[in-house]
Parts: C-alpha cells; sequence; structure tokens
C-alpha cells in the first residue's frame, strides 16, 4: 500500500530508502466504465484527462512530481530509453519498451494488461529500469536487453535484483503450436492445458533469461500473480476484451542515501 493509500503490489527484495516502486491494480483511479479505475494505458480509448490524472496518482503515491513521470509508446520490441534531462521531455514520442535511468527524480513506468511487467535495480550502480515484456518480447529477450542496459550504465549483472509482475500465467495462457515455435525455451516451459492445447510459462522464461544473462537466480523475484484470473484486480485483454485499461509498473531513485 502506497502513502496515500493507493493499493499497489511491490517486490520484497526490491526495497531501500534511494528508490521507490509498484505495481499498481485496478483500485484508486479516476476512470469509468471499461476502464475504471486507475487506467493508465492513453491509447485505449479512456479519456485523456483521467489517465493523466491516474497518472499524476501513482506519481504523488510514490513521491515523485507528476511531471517526472516517464513513459514511452510500446512496440512489443527490445529498443531501451535511457531517461536523463536531455531524452525525458522526447519520451512520449519514442518507441521503447525498455526505460532505464540512473538519475534521480525520474519515475519510469510501464503498462501492461496481460503482458510481464519486469522491475529491475542495481543498487551499487544505482540505475533502474522497468521493461514490458509480451510473449513477442518474451521471444526476443527483452529480459536479457534489460540487463544488459543496466551494465551499459554500470551496473554488472551480479548486482542486479529484478522483480517479475502480475501478468498471463501457466494456467492461462494458451498457445498454438505457431507461437510456441516462436519463444526460444518455451517447449520446456510449457504443459498441455485443458483443451489439449500449449500453456506457456512466461515467468520462468523471463526468470531463465535473467539468469542466463547474469542474474543470480536468488536476485530474482516472481509475483506469481495471473492476471487472467483476476480480472477485477488487473486488467485483463484476455479477460476483458477490448476495450480495458492497463495497469502500470513504475519505479525511480529518490535521490536519499
Amino acid at each position: 500500500m502506497a502513502d496515500d493509500g493507493l493499493p499497489l503490489a511491490t517486490f520484497p527484495s526490491i526495497t531501500g530508502r534511494a528508490i521507490r516502486h509498484g505495481v499498481t491494480t485496478r483500485a484508486g483511479g479516476v476512470s469509468v466504465g471499461p476502464y475504471a479505475s486507475l487506467n493508465l494505458g492513453a491509447s485505449v480509448g479512456d479519456d485523456i484527462g483521467a489517465v493523466e490524472e491516474n497518472r499524476a496518482r501513482l506519481a504523488r503515491s510514490l513521491g515523485f512530481a507528476p511531471e517526472r513521470l516517464v513513459t514511452t509508446p510500446q512496440v512489443h520490441g527490445k529498443d531501451v530509453l535511457v531517461v536523463d534531462e536531455m531524452t525525458a521531455p522526447a519520451a512520449l514520442s519514442t518507441r521503447a519498451d525498455i526505460l532505464v535511468t540512473r538519475e534521480p527524480g525520474f519515475l519510469l513506468m510501464q503498462r501492461y494488461a496481460d503482458c510481464v511487467p519486469l522491475v529491475l535495480w542495481h543498487e551499487a550502480a544505482g540505475v533502474v529500469s522497468v521493461a514490458h515484456a509480451g510473449w513477442r518480447g518474451t521471444a526476443i529477450g527483452v529480459a536479457a536487453r534489460t540487463v544488459q542496459a543496466i551494465s551499459e550504465l554500470g551496473g554488472d549483472p551480479a548486482g542486479v535484483r529484478a522483480g517479475i509482475g502480475p501478468s498471463i500465467g501457466p494456467c492461462c495462457f494458451e498457445v498454438g503450436d505457431e507461437v510456441l515455435a516462436q519463444i526460444p525455451g518455451a517447449d520446456t516451459a510449457s504443459a498441455p492445458g485443458p483443451r489439449g492445447k500449449p500453456h506457456v510459462d512466461l515467468w520462468e522464461i523471463n526468470r531463465r533469461q535473467l539468469v542466463a544473462a547474469g542474474v543470480p537466480a536468488k536476485q530474482v523475484e516472481v509475483l506469481g500473480i495471473c492476471t487472467r484470473c483476476q480480472p477485477d484486480t488487473f486488467f485483463s485483454h484476455r479477460a476483458l476484451g477490448y476495450p480495458a485499461g492497463r495497469f502500470g509498473a513504475a519505479i525511480g531513485l529518490t535521490g536519499d542515501a
């Protein structure tokens, strides 16, 4: 729970005076209808004023100025935006699914409705990152690219702590063989579902990718919450269809020692 009462899921291993982070639920916002209530997505048909207020509430709940919340258009890729004073103003016109910074005062945020949120922190290097990994992003290695982006800012993989947030779980992520074939490692992270089609574990595949990139296994935390199973708590594209809102994952450096 954030200081002002905004409900947030958090990773116990990603805590410290120097950072604030959280994964939102549907609660605590001003949006209505299929977007009720804390919709953070500006491209799904919701009133833009409501979205801006919801984003401001998230920023304030974590102790950041609303104008310092940074997010980007997502394209299911692995492009990186290094957020600083020069790049932040153009973020809304920069396509990138991975945000990373070592500058205090910015709150990095991405949006989800079944895709996998990745939240990473390198305490010694003072670097944080948030990434969006749907099945396409998982297939092209967003997790490993995020670790690489942190390394490029001075944080060795061994010092990274990573959290894998709420998304569609292996209980519900039914795919066809054509999708299964596109995700490296999915053959060993899937099982037949009740209808005989493969059910893929995106949490496990992303966990493996983080570990393969050098993050110690004990420093990867998986919340294990399926959005498809809890559409009243988290927006879920598979459960709710279109239109529907987007929840968010956010992390930022406070500048506190």
